[in-house]
């Protein structure tokens, strides 16, 4: 067989050739056969993540990696949310939350004015707005100290909560949601694992070991949150690291149990067909 004088080919064509009399249409992905469903592969990178996170936080340089790019971001945002939740106004910084030392009246006729508004334009979305709103009431309603306390705790304790919601963002939004789109998914996942398992593993290090505890001043920021519970808060040891881990094996089992709903969903029209 004499080759094609135009791609050289022996037996048919190369693609692209112009002699080839076979069409090549570009192949949609949008098309609804075609569609691609990363369900599952999202739900079983959870549990892939935070062992990745886990090995990574066990470890001296990689513990100090996730702290630095991921688990001081979301423990100085926790302190920044407990304080707004209980109309204190505070800014997070890197290694430091400013805020200030009571409520401010302004401050919560601001926060209470942003949710209205925001519940008028998103009115699909009105009964969240009006839950955050109910979560500020009692939050300046509580004793200054008791929130005082609660904004302490939430520095590692908002590093496990917003690393779980980040998380569960992961599995649970759609591929066609505006905030899941591209590699956005994938970064919630990743970062929300790596402060996750920062804070968590401080914990089951402290747990296995009293030396292990953050205890400490430093020339920025004063006193560390562990130090802050138990001189002035009164809060012992034994309760500090229970209270922690507590809080952080219930975000597991909270993922554990979403991520498990989430493959068995994604498995049923699988097996249908």
């Amino acid at each position: 067989m004499t080759p094609c004088p135009s791609c050289g080919a022996e037996r048919g064509h190369l693609l692209g050739c112009e002699h080839d009399t076979i069409a090549l249409a570009p192949v949609d992905l949008t098309e609804p056969g075609l569609e691609l469903d990363t369900t599952r592969a999202r739900a079983w990178g959870v549990p892939i993540a935070l062992g990745v996170a886990g090995l990574l936080a066990f470890s001296g340089p990689g513990g100090f990696v996730l702290r630095i790019f991921f688990g001081m971001w979301l423990h100085e945002a926790g302190h920044a949310i407990a304080s707004w939740c209980c109309g204190v106004v505070a800014v997070p910084l890197p290694w430091l939350t400013l805020g200030g030392g009571s409520r401010s009246p302004v401050f919560i006729v601001l926060l209470f004015a942003g949710l209205a508004a925001l519940g008028y334009r998103w009115r699909r979305l009105a009964p969240v707005f009006a839950g955050l709103a109910g979560v500020l009431l009692v939050g300046i309603l509580v004793p200054f100290r008791h929130a005082t306390t609660f904004i302490v705790f939430s520095g590692d304790g908002g590093a496990l909560v917003l690393g779980t919601l980040l998380m569960l963002g992961t599995v649970l939004l759609p591929d066609g949601a505006r905030l899941s789109r591209g590699a956005l998914r994938w970064g919630y996942l990743v970062i929300g694992a790596g402060a996750f398992m920062d804070a968590f593993v401080t914990w089951v290090k402290a747990w296995r070991d009293w030396a292990e505890l953050p205890f400490g001043r430093s020339e920025s920021s004063g006193l560390s949150d562990a130090s802050r519970l138990v001189d002035l808060s009164g809060w012992t040891e034994v309760g500090l690291v229970r209270s922690y881990l507590v809080l952080g094996f219930a975000c597991l089992a909270l993922l554990t149990a979403v991520t498990a709903w989430r493959l068995t969903s994604a498995a049923r029209p699988a097996r249908a067909r």
